[in-house]
């Protein structure tokens, strides 16, 4: 009996222990359950979120995939580019140096030649200066000699490579016209003595006549025969009365094919009547063109 009171007692202090406990363990569980609720929405929702934000990647990467696609095209088409410019360039710097090298020996060789040139232009220059110096001094010399007999009408000219010592018919031939008179040998000395001081110059002794020829003279067959017996006449002087080299000199006659006025008057055929002396100096040659 006593057991069994202790019994009920036992079980009666339990349930009373159980019947105080249990609703503060039930709110204690419901606001566990509430805050692991929320925390699970919390965690939902970042979930959610870190979805969004994997699918906006997921998008974005694929995007940035794509992009790198066209770029790594892009530079492969900017590399075949580059090659072949680079390829073109090399063929145009190439071809440019050629027709540099080219253009460099076309100079190369025109100066050289401009060189030449000037050189051969130097020195025609020189050898001309030279060959007018020798004609003026010639020239110089023989005005100075017969400056006395320019009144009686002899003159000196330079003509080309010659100098013209023109002699007057009146002063130099008798009335006859043949023969010297003995004026004509006072004005063929101071000649004479020039060519013996210059035995190197050539000379030509060139008489020229009217058209009438001398009446006296009979055995002349025309103004050619003439004309050749004047100059053969002044050569015999120069070298019979004077020494002249024979060598130097050479009579030619022209006769009355060359007049210098009208043969219709006695003074025209006068003025005709000349002899004219050309002085051919020994001149330095002209270098030829290379």
């Amino acid at each position: 009996m006593q057991r069994t009171t202790h019994a009920m007692l036992l079980g009666l202090a339990i349930v009373s222990l159980f019947s105080c406990v249990k609703p503060r363990i039930y709110r204690a569980e419901i606001a566990a359950r509430a805050a692991a609720e929320g925390r699970e929405k919390v965690l939902l929702q970042e979930l959610l979120e870190r979805r969004k934000e994997t699918a906006q990647l997921t998008k974005t990467t694929e995007n940035l995939a794509r992009d790198l696609g066209k770029q790594d095209t892009q530079i492969a088409d900017l590399k075949e580019q580059l090659a072949v410019t680079s390829r073109s360039m090399g063929e145009s710097a190439s071809k440019l140096a050629g027709e540099k090298s080219a253009l460099e020996k076309n100079l190369a060789t025109t100066n050289a030649t401009l060189e030449l040139r000037n050189a051969l232009i130097k020195k025609l220059k020189s050898v001309q200066d030279k060959r007018k110096s020798i004609l003026s001094e010639l020239e110089a010399e023989l005005i100075k000699i017969y400056f006395a007999h320019s009144i009686a009408g002899v003159t000196v000219l330079s003509e080309g490579e010659s100098i013209m010592l023109s002699l007057p018919d009146v002063s130099l031939f008798e009335p006859s016209g043949v023969n010297i008179s003995a004026k004509g040998k006072d004005l063929l000395q101071p000649l004479a003595e020039f060519l013996a001081a210059r035995p190197a110059l050539s000379i030509e002794v060139v008489a020229y006549t009217d058209n009438i020829l001398p009446p006296k003279e009979k055995s002349l067959k025309d103004t050619w025969d003439w004309s050749l017996v004047r100059a053969t006449n002044v050569v015999r002087v120069l070298i019979r009365d004077f020494n002249v080299n024979a060598n130097q000199i050479t009579p030619i006659g022209k006769g009355e094919f060359y007049p210098i006025t009208s043969n219709e008057t006695s003074e025209g055929r006068q003025k005709n009547r000349r002899t004219v002396v050309v002085l051919r100096p020994v001149l330095p040659a002209m270098p030829g063109a290379e």
